[in-house]
């Protein structure tokens, strides 16, 4: 995906989408008979704004209109689908005076393009979410910059809901992993086991790499997930993207984990051209690491065996390659062993 659009529809405003593509990057779009008026690259022309955003609006990742507010919302209104999913959208007046953060403020970025535009600009960035109006924390933004994965976006405006009426949330994360505990939000947060005893649940944030059918949340609490798992896989030569899948998803849905907390699929050199488990990485969004077969045959594990010795050099693939994967930034252990599918071994480690 292309990372900026900019579309202009008179001269002055022309002039200052090249001026932001030239600091930014990007694409410029302009009506057809402008074409040319400024010398910057990546120039588009147009016959008609609302056609050409219905052709660009989902191949880039941020928008900014220089024009009236209404011609962007007429333009944008077609193809708005929900926050996890729109770009952001950014509309401006032609002599950068007012940067508005129209849409996907937080999840898309376009509270923090409208200010890295006001600093181009010298105008002022106009931010309407509330709780960044109120200078609350804001947990969408805070757990995507934290690298996890919203389960439940629903149960974002209850947790917001709460915060913007002075109440404060229940916080379980035990290891952090959204760095709340020791920052200057904390005090808006309860820790889970200080938590008062009700009969009501309080609307809550809970980060853990466990499933959501395990987990049941409530209406009520965020679910997120943290990239703290990394799946080792071994297979036969030519297994299938769909073995490698339904082995991992098994697993998975019988230990209770969350595919969402998937960090790697990894394994040994000897498999970095594995079609099948590429493709499996590719549908699960994932990278696919892989390493040498004397690293991995010095990692400890539960379960080694002479056959991967004899056929590509390590005692241990998939529980190997899983736990030292892990524990390349933090300390790891293993949470599933050896689990063996049709032509497909996996294993699971965490890290902690």
């Amino acid at each position: 995906m292309n990372s900026l659009a900019i579309y202009a529809v008179t001269p002055k405003g022309v002039t200052l989408a090249h001026r932001i593509a030239g600091s930014l990057g990007g694409s410029v779009f302009v009506p057809m008979r402008m074409l040319g008026t400024s010398p910057v690259a990546h120039e588009v022309g147009f016959k008609n704004l609302r056609e050409c955003v219905t052709k660009s609006f989902s191949e880039f990742s941020a928008h900014v209109f220089i024009t009236a507010a209404g011609i962007a919302v007429r333009a944008i209104a077609p193809h708005l689908v929900s926050k996890d999913v729109d770009p952001a959208v950014v509309v401006m007046d032609q002599n950068g005076h007012h940067i508005v953060s129209l849409l996907s403020g937080h999840l898309g970025g376009a509270n923090d393009l409208a200010k890295v535009i006001e600093q181009l600009t010298g105008g002022v960035a106009v931010i309407t979410t509330a709780t960044d109006t109120e200078k609350l924390p804001t947990l969408d933004l805070i757990a995507v910059k934290a690298g996890c994965a919203i389960h439940n976006l629903s149960a974002v405006k209850h947790v917001n809901g709460a915060l913007l009426a002075g109440e404060k949330v229940l916080l379980d994360d035990p290891a952090d992993i959204l760095g709340i505990k020791h920052s200057t939000v904390a005090e808006f947060f309860i820790p889970a086991e200080l938590a008062p005893l009700s009969k009501d649940p309080l609307p809550s944030v809970v980060v853990s790499w466990r499933s959501a059918k395990a987990l049941e949340p409530e209406e009520n609490t965020l679910l997120l997930h943290p990239k703290v798992l990394c799946v080792g896989v071994g297979s036969k030569r030519g297994a299938p993207k769909e073995a490698v899948l339904e082995l991992i998803n098994e697993v998975f849905t019988k230990r209770n984990l969350a595919i969402e907390s998937i960090a790697y699929l990894t394994s040994v050199d000897a498999k970095v051209d594995e079609e099948g488990i590429i493709e499996a990485a590719e549908e699960l969004d994932v990278p696919f690491v892989t390493f040498a077969a004397d690293v991995l045959d010095a990692v400890d594990v539960p379960n080694p065996s002479d056959t991967p010795k004899q056929a590509v050099g390590t005692k241990s693939v998939a529980e190997a390659a899983a736990l030292h994967c892990a524990s390349l930034k933090h300390k790891a252990r293993l949470i599933v062993e050896k689990e063996k599918g049709d032509g497909v071994t996996c294993a699971v480690a965490l890290e902690i």
